[in-house]
């Protein structure tokens, strides 16, 4: 892995070639521009984890990743799903999503963060949350839901769902799996786990 000084040095010459504007780049890390200006100053260097999302932004095997989680999750029996976090965007859905909720699997590219409710909206409204989760320091968030959407789309259904944040690129991906519960399970967040808890 390249370190601190080397990976400051080629992020201006990184941004020039794929014409990302420091503004942007710290929008895809949840940082401010400041921020990546003192880095490519050598006034900072960025932590661990930043430094490891800005290796995976600026390397091109991110669009491969892409592809090869794609074909594997639209093949899954169970109920799966992929969303981009830029406006909670559906990317794909596994087999077993269409099967359980046909008409929201078709709902491809279509803008979601504005029509979120439940659980879901408690963090994906959060912005130092979302924040957390483009710097890298989120692993997983489970909870208890009957909807995640304010669209009439299928049946509603008491699920227990799991979130894995991964970034690919420029991306940041919410991976989602679903699985039915007991009637009479309560809704509400069940855990949610950052990588600095995983290290302790």
């Amino acid at each position: 892995m390249l370190n601190e000084a080397d990976l400051c040095r080629l992020l201006p010459e990184w941004r020039k070639a794929s014409r990302v504007k420091q503004q942007t780049l710290a929008e895809m890390l949840g940082v401010t521009q400041t921020l990546v200006s003192n880095w490519e100053t050598g006034k900072a260097a960025p932590g661990k984890r930043l430094r490891l999302r800005l290796l995976d932004i600026m390397s091109p095997a991110g669009v491969h990743r892409v592809d090869a989680d794609r074909l594997a999750l639209e093949k899954a029996p169970n109920p799966r799903a992929s969303l981009d976090l830029d406006g909670v965007r559906l990317v794909c859905a596994s087999r077993g999503m269409h099967a359980l909720w046909p008409t929201f699997s078709s709902l491809t590219n279509t803008r979601l963060i504005e029509r979120l409710v439940d659980e879901a909206s408690l963090f994906l409204h959060d912005e130092d949350f979302v924040k957390a989760v483009r710097r890298g320091e989120v692993a997983m968030v489970s909870a208890v839901s009957r909807r995640h959407v304010a669209i009439d789309v299928d049946q509603d259904c008491l699920h227990h769902w799991l979130a894995v944040f991964r970034g690919h690129g420029t991306s940041m991906h919410v991976e989602m799996t679903y699985e039915p519960c007991d009637a009479v399970a309560q809704t509400g967040i069940r855990d949610v786990v950052f990588f600095d808890d995983l290290a302790a």
